[in-house]
């Protein structure tokens, strides 16, 4: 789709200036080169010094498509992502996006916001905040593309078993919370729990607090959710990372196998820094010896059935070593 998109002169010039960084000088100019060579270069993030080539800034995250922008009830707004290795993203999916017909009717130009703290429900919207997200982006998003009635602004929680602080562990609002269909949520009920909300209202097109403050998990019982809970290790195996299709029918990871990789993983912080990951790695490897006892790693879990969903497990083994799921790795361009 970027290719289609960069038909039109005002998107080619935009992927010359990408692919150009750094490039100035190359021979022959990047003016005379095909887009798909451009495309190549920015992505790669190839510079051209003499005869040499370097890879500097390579898009390696880009298979992440739900981050560079958000999809609100009245349309694409392009987000500023947080981290420099993925900034250059959004200017490519701009181009994708407008070649679809779903060019942003919003930009975010201050703060940062990215898509995975980005959640609707209906007439209302859950706003994620923290290590990625930040509250001045948060605010630009309610200033410039949303029409929500209200909006739960959710402040990333603490992992209560890590002592310190891992922005990994939570750091988009669907890496512990995600809506499975009409009145039913998945996530990690400690993480719920200490997810802080302050709920504003739409008020003549400004957003205003209604006083109402507390938990994710309080406030989604008060909408008449139900909430079925995953374990510390199936939520860090990115089970509420989930892409419903429709509602009470999902794309899943199969958490059980993906969890040895990830207790692996966890192994080597905690042998580095038990005193960081001590006890969160005691808790996933309680859970590992549970869940593997009943033969319950989600999607294949009792409240899964009872809630009457259709999760459809898919194997992402290698996909979620960049910490993400089916629900990162997919871009929505409209809203129902």
């Amino acid at each position: 789709m970027v290719l289609e998109g960069v038909e039109h002169p005002r998107y080619r010039t935009a992927l010359l200036e990408l692919a150009g960084e750094g490039n100035q000088e190359a021979e022959p100019p990047l003016s005379s080169r095909d887009n798909e060579h451009l495309l190549a270069l920015a992505i790669l993030g190839a510079r051209q010094n003499g005869g040499n080539v370097t890879l500097e800034g390579t898009m390696h995250n880009l298979y992440f498509m739900r981050d560079q922008q958000v999809c609100t009830d009245q349309g694409m707004v392009m987000g500023r992502m947080a981290t420099p290795e993925r900034q250059r993203e959004g200017t490519l999916t701009r181009i994708a996006l407008s070649a679809l017909g779903a060019g942003p009717v919003g930009l975010i130009r201050r703060g940062h916001l990215e898509g995975g703290d980005f959640i609707p429900a209906g007439t209302f919207a859950l706003l994620g905040y923290g290590s990625r997200t930040d509250r001045e982006g948060a605010d630009a998003l309610l200033w410039s593309g949303s029409g929500f009635e209200e909006v739960a602004v959710v402040r990333e929680p603490v992992h209560p078993l890590i002592n310190g602080a891992d922005p990994m562990v939570s750091m988009h609002l669907d890496t512990y919370c995600n809506l499975a269909g009409d009145g039913v949520v998945v996530g990690n009920q400690a993480l719920l729990d200490r997810a802080e909300v302050q709920v504003l209202a739409s008020d003549g097109g400004r957003y205003r607090p209604t006083g109402w403050e507390g938990s994710l998990s309080e406030y989604l019982k008060e909408k008449d959710f139900s909430i079925v809970p995953v374990t510390t290790l199936e939520q860090l195996c990115y089970a509420p990372n989930f892409l419903c299709v429709r509602d009470r029918e999902c794309i899943a990871i199969d958490t059980g196998l993906v969890a040895q990789a990830v207790i692996k993983r966890l192994q080597r912080r905690a042998t580095s820094r038990p005193g960081i990951y001590g006890r969160l790695l005691a808790e996933v490897e309680e859970d590992y010896r549970k869940l593997r006892q009943d033969a319950e790693f989600f999607p294949f879990k009792k409240e899964v059935y009872a809630e009457g969903l259709e999760m459809v497990p898919i194997d992402l083994h290698n996909a979620t070593g960049g910490y993400g799921g089916a629900h990162c790795m997919t871009c929505p361009i409209r809203r129902g």
